[in-house]
């Protein structure tokens, strides 16, 4: 199984987190500010986005963690439509550095604006719950990656990306690793 070749360790949280990301992702925190329990990396070759956030366990059922999380983003963006293009288990080979008691990925397609433009564009986003009840703590890892662009959006000039968005995702959570556990409380 292939997948991104020109890949960097990324530290996440002061670096008490760690996994490979494209080069051609950034520190958001460079640019804006990010909420202290997210990371947010930003594509500078295209608008794409991938986000990590450390949430209290969410008291929902292991199987319907992907629709809650989902739901609860697209309520967040402000989505005009949402949906669930596909959804799964993630096998432990597919995340094999952190012990999870349920991890679930899906890809989910929402229709919205960026900065609250009043332009909307659809992204899908490329999800991945890693739900950790030692330490109370669901993971959210989400690879946000536009594919319909309005011409009117700030985004509307855009590189298209090459490389696949599952690709990336994957290869993310393959590498994906939690050096401090203390982080957690």
């Amino acid at each position: 199984m292939g997948g991104p070749t020109d890949m960097q360790e990324a530290q996440l949280y002061g670096g008490a987190m760690l996994c490979e990301l494209p080069r051609s992702f950034a520190d958001a925190s460079t640019l804006r500010e990010v909420p202290d329990h997210q990371e947010v990396w930003v594509d500078t070759g295209s608008d794409r986005s991938l986000m990590i956030e450390i949430l209290e366990r969410k008291d929902v059922a292991d199987e319907e963690a992907m629709q809650f999380f989902l739901s609860d983003l697209a309520a967040f963006n402000d989505a005009s439509e949402a949906s669930i293009l596909r959804s799964g288990p993630l096998a432990p080979e597919e995340v094999p550095h952190v012990p999870a008691a349920c991890a679930a990925k899906a890809v989910g397609e929402q229709i919205v604006a960026k900065f609250r433009e009043d332009r909307r564009n659809r992204v899908q986003i490329h999800a991945a719950v890693l739900r950790l009840p030692q330490v109370s703590t669901d993971l959210l890892i989400t690879l946000n990656d536009p594919v319909s662009i309005d011409p009117e959006s700030s985004s509307a000039d855009a590189p298209v990306p090459v490389e696949s968005a599952e690709a990336i995702l994957a290869a993310v959570l393959r590498s994906f690793r939690i050096a401090d556990w203390g982080l957690f409380g």
